[in-house]
């Protein structure tokens, strides 16, 4: 038992640790900042490329314009 009262103050620490570092990922604007630095629309050819593949680029586009340029469409949240 003497080990575990020892134990004790560490897996408090380890869980508050564990649990500061999700609260930037909870507000999202430190990470929102490095995925605009970092990503950038995709571009594509529409004759070559499936139309799955130009469906999928186009959405990530979207959402990057929505993300970074603040150019949502009505009525979705920026």
């Amino acid at each position: 038992m003497p080990t575990s009262r020892k134990l004790r103050p560490l897996s408090l620490l380890l869980i508050l640790c564990v649990m500061s570092g999700c609260a930037g990922a909870l507000t999202g604007t430190a990470l929102v900042g490095d995925y605009c630095r970092i990503a950038k629309p995709i571009s594509y050819d529409s004759k070559t490329d499936t139309a799955e593949t130009v469906k999928e680029i186009e959405a990530h586009n979207s959402k990057w314009a929505c993300v970074c340029d603040r150019d949502c469409p009505a009525g979705k949240p920026s």
